[in-house]
């Protein structure tokens, strides 16, 4: 696995995993649907933040050609 797909894995994971919280935040309100858009907005509001966010392992993961 070269270093853009694990990139692209990372990207795939932060979006799915806002989206799903999201979602169970809008199931809890009783807005379904709704929540999940809210947590795509929060997903890409939030993307730079991967540097701050990122357990290191990831981050070396991600960054190690020889992986």
């Amino acid at each position: 696995m070269c270093g853009m797909d694990r990139v692209a894995l990372v990207g795939l994971l932060w979006f799915a995993g806002w989206i799903c919280v999201g979602d169970a935040v809008g199931h809890v309100f009783q807005i379904p649907g709704t929540g999940m858009v809210v947590g795509f907005i929060v997903a890409v509001c939030t993307v730079f933040l991967w540097p701050w966010l990122m357990p290191r392992f990831v981050d070396d993961w991600m960054n190690d050609p020889g992986a």
